[in-house]
């Protein structure tokens, strides 16, 4: 065996007594003791006193292209201040694993976590926002009604005459509604899901037969809601003459020309859509999400809906709001129960529509 080949196959030495180790041998061929690998005192004190290598840490800065804030956070995907959304983070510059931080609010320091914004669900604060620039708008857009209707009348008197056209001007805030929601929700590509509208045909048909079963649950309490009217007018404490006000609208309606009924229906109908839309779809589901999505959170998220809708109702239509606040707080009641049967918007949405087109006929017809 030559000398190159020898140096190939003798890689070892026993350390007992030195003889030369063949490869893969596990006793020494001379003292037979077991083979001892020995590494070599410069690797020994490599491997003690060598530092680790330290991962230069990288600095997360993002600027909010909203309102101008340097957002450091590594977990929020849109600015904590206006919810405007921030630039993606590159795979490489995220930390591993991401530590949950705080963000200083209202003089305390809240978990970052709860300003993060999901795509199938509603922050609260994320739904108040977009709830409160819809209601800004619908009551921006019944002054700009209001005082266009105004300056058809005379100087002298401030009363507005009621017509088919004042009718159905006056429907026009409401579509405003659902405008704002649906828009956000298609800008941000967040799921539709998130204002309880679900794409399953099964549930949809289910949402019909509920729907259709709701809207003469809805005619019952306007029925009720009617004959406490009426006793009411009977007995002589009224605040105004309601019963001359309603007979006089609904002669309008009857004396309307078909189109102008159709079109009536027709704005009704999209009013009672935008409204489910920002009630239900909005603002009840934030509420869930704050409250949480047990009965009690349901409960909860159901009655705050009806009387907050009520109340917008009632100073917008004040005086007339005094006497439709009951009725109005019953029937969104209602919508609000009939939405939680299995969280879809169509229920509610199927049962309004309806009522509101059948209140128009039953008007023309009786």
């Amino acid at each position: 065996m030559s000398k190159e080949n020898e140096r190939e196959i003798i890689v070892k030495y026993c350390v007992y007594c030195g003889s030369d180790i063949e490869k893969n041998q596990a006793y020494c061929p001379e003292c037979g003791k077991l083979v001892i690998k020995v590494s070599s005192g410069k690797e020994d004190f490599q491997q003690k006193h060598e530092k680790p290598a330290i991962k230069e840490k990288v600095e997360i800065s993002r600027k909010c292209s909203g309102c101008g804030s340097i957002i450091t956070s590594p977990v929020l995907e849109q600015c904590p201040i206006c919810n405007t959304m921030l630039e993606k983070i590159p795979e490489s510059q995220k930390p591993t694993p991401i530590k949950i931080g705080y963000i200083f609010t209202d003089k305390k320091l809240e978990p970052e976590q709860k300003f993060v914004i999901k795509m199938d669900t509603w922050n609260l604060k994320e739904g108040l926002r977009i709830f409160q620039s819809c209601i800004l708008t619908y009551i921006i857009i019944q002054f700009l009604i209001y005082m266009a209707l105004m300056f058809q009348v005379d100087s002298g008197d401030l009363t507005i005459n009621a017509d088919i056209f004042t009718i159905l001007i006056s429907q026009l805030p409401e579509i405003i509604f659902g405008v704002y929601p649906l828009w956000y929700i298609y800008s941000k590509n967040h799921n539709f899901k998130k204002l309880g509208f679900s794409s399953d045909f099964k549930k949809f048909i289910l949402a019909l037969l509920i729907g259709i079963v709701g809207v003469f649950c809805l005619l019952f309490i306007n029925t009720i809601s009617g004959s406490v009217i009426s006793i009411i007018s009977d007995l002589g404490i009224e605040f105004f003459d309601i019963s001359t006000y309603l007979e006089e609208e609904y002669q309008i309606i009857r004396n309307a020309d078909l189109l102008w009924i159709i079109s009536l229906i027709f704005l009704l109908g999209l009013g009672s859509i935008s409204t489910e839309i920002l009630f239900r779809g909005v603002f009840h589901n934030s509420l869930k999400e704050k409250f949480g999505n047990e009965i009690s959170g349901k409960i909860t998220a159901i009655m705050i809906t009806a009387l907050v809708y009520a109340i917008l109702l009632l100073f917008l239509t004040f005086p007339i709001g005094i006497i439709f606040f009951i009725l109005n707080f019953l029937v969104f009641l209602f919508l609000g129960m009939i939405y939680e049967i299995n969280e879809n918007i169509y229920n509610s949405i199927i049962a309004s529509v309806l009522y509101h087109v059948l209140l128009v006929l039953l008007i023309i017809l009786i």
